[in-house]
């Protein structure tokens, strides 16, 4: 199981860009998570600005997980889920949903990957220590 987690988490990480897997690595430093675990926080934060609801996986029926060809099939159901449900809302893919959080996380003003500023921002550290904290809150 173990070496099916390591392939997963590189899995996910690959799917962005060199310079962005370098800041997502330096925000986990900071805050000691995954960057796995940073840009979950990130796509849930997004979601729930826009209000939707992210759902326990098996409190739903309906949908099925996304592809293995997929960045989106390496995240948890419920969010796999909140992010179709952004994508369908706003017309947007839901690879570009994925970027989208993850920018803003790295730089608030920018608007895709390329925008992006990927210095470590305190700001952006203190943030993500707060919303793991209503998060962990949240679920205990």
């Amino acid at each position: 199981m173990q070496t099916a987690d390591l392939t997963t988490k590189a899995t996910l990480l690959s799917y962005f860009p060199e310079r962005i897997q370098a800041a997502l690595q330096a925000y986990a430093s900071a805050v000691e998570l995954s960057p796995e675990a940073v840009v979950q926080l990130a796509i849930a934060y997004l979601l729930e600005t826009a209000d939707i609801e992210l759902k326990p996986a098996d409190s739903n029926g309906q949908g099925s997980p996304a592809t293995e060809q997929s960045i989106l099939a390496y995240l948890p159901l419920s969010l796999q889920r909140g992010i179709e449900q952004y994508a369908t809302e706003t017309g947007f893919p839901p690879e570009f949903v994925v970027e989208l959080a993850v920018t803003f996380l790295l730089d608030p003003d920018a608007s895709s990957f390329e925008d992006c500023q990927v210095n470590v921002q305190r700001e952006q550290v203190y943030w993500l220590q707060q919303y793991r904290e209503i998060k962990r809150t949240k679920a205990a």
